[in-house]
């Protein structure tokens, strides 16, 4: 892969580091913006997973295997802040 893919996929990142950033100030309620920017995590790891880690050559069955752990992370983070919502 050409080094101009590696330069177009980190100003990706850097936008959506922004995004994520700018979803902060937003007006909206608080559950809304960590879902917001949780989509944008998820997005953003995505990428680099795919990318960065080399994972876009690899064979489906290692790649669903390393996909599950960060959805079930994610998961964890939604449920957290969910909890935090409904508990707290």
């Amino acid at each position: 892969m050409s080094y101009g893919k590696y330069l177009l996929i980190w100003v990706w990142l850097i936008a959506l580091l922004a995004a994520g950033t700018f979803i902060s100030t937003l007006p909206i309620s608080k559950t809304e913006a960590v879902l917001a920017i949780l989509s944008v995590s998820l997005i953003k790891a995505f990428l680099v997973a795919l990318f960065y880690m080399h994972l876009k050559f690899e064979r489906l069955i290692p790649l669903w295997i390393v996909a599950v752990f960060p959805f079930f992370l994610i998961g964890l983070a939604t449920l957290l802040v969910f909890s935090g919502i409904l508990f707290g």
